[in-house]
């Protein structure tokens, strides 16, 4: 058979086509938009065989009650008319003019959201300047960050010289006193720290070029040292309009996290300080309500921002609960503090009232509720620590599975999605045992109902701190229930720590002013633990009814006197080699506290026979112990639980108490003992008063007391001692400015005629 002839006839060579010149391929962009997006084949038909084989797929399996689109979407781009006849193009030039309209198109919505952002500036941002500008700094230079970085200070700043707890004195690892230096750099503290979270995130790191011609950048939403390397510069182009800058915000963040007692318990620092370098529209960026509520608790520690003076009340009004009204009297402006929990209040009730984001609520009143109970708000923090203990009934978290209600409801047990995650499970039971905590500590200074019942808490004790931060799942039948019979005098190894004995704690004093609370109505009803046992036999004279003889009283005198002394081993001192547990000591002192709250209504002090008086006058004398053993190290005390400084009061009442008696019978002996020791307390408390506005208050409301019980004499008032420095310094020039502040040069630093209260001291 002949061959056939190799003359074939050649496809005619089209420019505008692919260079393989087949006449099946499209050429660039030819495809329409759908099919180039979906990386699938197209034929170029208007609408081409893919998009109709996408829309009849879609009309066919659409769900009832969906609106399906008539026809297929399928859309090209417009071609210019001409010849179709044209040179070749480079492929790399039609890349990069893509790219370069991309990039403008981009600078172009920069520039629109950087103009919207400037016309709804916010009065926080402009706050948060207006501090940060009443410091002194190189020019140059961010104060939050590049300064404060080159002026670190470990010896004063590492969390380990405010009482961390070292692996060497046996006990659990405890989370709050992590050092978060090597995560916090604007900190100022170099020690290292296992939360290095800069390195995690520097895949995602994002920076975007400034526009031709402009320069450096000058977005106000950087994050970060703007002198710094490029490399490590972030910046984002949304940040929403309440919250302070991005590098405040971080400061702020990370002084929280350092400083305060229970934020590694609410939050889950591993996650939580990451989620800070994401975008403020991502998912997984912090709630705002949860970052003003911080920025205004952390402004206790910062020198950055301006925090409400202790002393912003009159003198006569030391324990007015209803505090904010005096300063319109008094013609003062909000605070940066007080600006970010407005705000945080606002956010709350904006997202409470949608039904969103609750949990994230919960956590923010919780914080919000540390900040009223710091600054001795005392409404405050009775509304919002109570809105945040109901938050958690609602949210299923005062009970666990198998305790619920046997009855058939209409609404369920919680009003959240389940935990997701371990990590997730055990920070919600965390937040509620935090909730419960404030609630009843601060409780204890008044005489209102609790907000829950502890017979409608069924709920797990708290996991170790270091098993909360590795994620690590500890099963039920593992741990203990806050309705074990032997919660207050057993506590396994495996599942204790300080913050669980803090728990323990809690409950105890809960139940204490449970029983004072409702003694003479369940007297009344006839409540077998609050009557008397039956007379002995053959006695003819009366019996005076007396509450200390009940069985209800009995017992739970006996588990304060029990209590602490079944601490493990490990946990009988809170004070170790200058190191000091925040929780170990709250829980230390609570049992003395216990004991002046059951004895102090029945104590006769002036008997020396009177078994009240005696208990009472110990349990004072254990407290005046601890005092002393914390103020001989160089711990701040400051750092403590909100709740020392009540304990501390309520020991200098009940040596005032014995003052009195003293003085009535002469005993000199007695009176020069009794002052020194109640010097001692008003000090310390004092001490604390100097950043913690509510110490402020206790030590004002004390110097009353015994004003008006033993005299002028023996409340005169403390001497003036030096403004307390920051726990976070901006810089070396900001030690400079203190000083000067306490060589009394006010002029200097603020200008003639300026009052120098109104400087941002922490």
């Amino acid at each position: 058979m002949p061959k056939v002839s190799s003359t074939a006839v050649q496809p005619s060579f089209n420019p505008l086509s692919n260079k393989s010149g087949h006449p099946n391929t499209l050429k660039r962009n030819q495809a329409c938009h759908q099919c180039r997006r979906r990386k699938l084949k197209c034929d170029a038909k208007r609408p081409c065989s893919t998009c109709v084989r996408s829309h009849a797929h879609a009309v066919s399996h659409a769900p009832p009650g969906t609106d399906v689109p008539s026809q297929p979407d399928c859309t090209y781009d417009e071609v210019p008319e001409g010849n179709g006849v044209s040179h070749e193009v480079p492929k790399n030039r039609y890349e990069r003019l893509e790219n370069r309209i991309n990039e403008l198109e981009d600078l172009l919505r920069q520039k629109e959201q950087a103009e919207a952002q400037a016309h709804r500036d916010s009065s926080n941002s402009v706050t948060s300047r207006e501090a940060l500008s009443q410091y002194p700094s190189p020019p140059n230079s961010n104060p939050l960050s590049s300064e404060v970085s080159r002026s670190r200070d470990a010896a004063s700043l590492s969390p380990s010289s405010f009482g961390g707890n070292s692996e060497a004195d046996g006990r659990s690892p405890n989370p709050n006193t992590i050092d978060f230096a090597a995560s916090a750099p604007s900190l100022g503290i170099i020690s290292p720290s296992p939360y290095d979270y800069g390195n995690q995130l520097s895949g995602i790191s994002a920076h975007i070029s400034p526009p031709l011609g402009s320069g450096t950048s000058s977005n106000p939403l950087l994050i970060g040292n703007e002198s710094s390397n490029a490399n490590h510069d972030l910046i984002w182009t949304v940040w929403p309009p309440t919250l302070p800058s991005p590098d405040l915000v971080r400061h702020l963040v990370e002084a929280f996290f350092a400083y305060h007692p229970h934020a590694t318990r609410l939050f889950h620092a591993p996650t939580f300080l990451p989620s800070l370098a994401l975008p403020s529209d991502h998912v997984k960026f912090p709630n705002p309500a949860i970052i003003h509520a911080i920025c205004a608790l952390a402004s206790l520690y910062s020198a950055a921002v301006s925090s409400p003076h202790p002393n912003n009340m009159p003198e006569d009004l030391s324990d007015d609960i209803f505090s904010e009204r005096h300063k319109r009297k008094q013609g003062r402006m909000d605070t940066f503090a007080e600006l970010q929990a407005k705000n945080a209040r606002q956010v709350i009730d904006e997202q409470f009232s949608m039904g969103e984001n609750l949990f994230e609520i919960m956590q923010a009143r919780i914080v919000l509720s540390w900040y009223y109970w710091a600054q001795a708000r005392w409404c405050d923090v009775y509304t919002s620590s109570a809105l945040s203990l109901r938050g958690a009934v609602t949210a299923g978290l005062s009970s666990c599975p198998p305790f619920h209600t046997i009855a058939k409801t209409t609404r369920p047990l919680s009003i959240i999605p389940r935990a997701a995650t371990v990590i997730e499970d055990e920070m919600r039971r965390n937040a509620f045992w935090l909730a419960y905590a404030i609630e009843r500590l601060h409780g204890c200074g008044n005489g209102w109902a609790l907000s829950l019942d502890d017979l409608d808490v069924s709920q797990l004790l708290p996991v170790r701190g270091d098993v909360f931060q590795q994620g690590s799942l500890v099963l039920p039948q593992e741990r203990q229930w806050s309705h074990s019979r032997d919660l207050f005098l057993t506590h396994p190894e495996d599942q204790t720590d300080s913050f669980v004995l803090y728990i323990k704690a809690v409950m105890l004093l809960s139940r204490i002013k449970s029983f004072n609370l409702r003694f003479r109505a369940r007297h009344y009803a006839g409540d077998p633990a609050t009557m008397s046992p039956p007379p002995v036999p053959g006695s003819s004279a009366p019996q005076r009814f007396d509450p200390r003889t009940t069985p209800g009283f009995v017992e739970l005198d006996t588990l304060a006197a029990k209590f602490r002394p079944s601490f493990p081993r490990e946990y009988s001192d809170p004070i170790i080699m200058n190191t000091v547990d925040p929780h170990l000591y709250t829980a230390c002192l609570v049992p003395y506290v216990a004991i002046i709250l059951l004895h102090e209504p029945h104590a006769m002090v002036e008997n020396a026979a009177c078994i009240s008086a005696c208990k009472i006058l110990a349990a004072a004398r254990d407290i005046l112990n601890l005092i002393y053993a914390i103020t001989a190290t160089s711990y701040d005390i400051s750092l403590l639980d909100i709740f020392v400084t009540f304990s501390w009061f309520m020991a200098g009442r009940v040596l005032a108490r014995f003052l009195q008696a003293a003085q009535s019978a002469n005993g000199q002996e007695h009176i020069a003992t009794l002052s020194a020791e109640i010097l001692s307390i008003r000090s310390a408390i004092a001490k604390m008063g100097e950043r913690v506005p509510v110490a402020y208050r206790y030590a004002k409301m004390l110097q009353d007391f015994i004003s008006q019980t033993c005299g002028d004499n023996f409340a005169v008032p403390i001497p003036a001692l030096p403004p307390r420095l920051p726990l976070v310094p901006l810089s070396s020039d900001g030690a400079a400015f203190y000083d000067v502040f306490l060589q009394g040069d006010i002029d200097a630093l603020f200008g003639p005629g300026n009052d120098f209260m109104a400087a941002p001291i922490a």
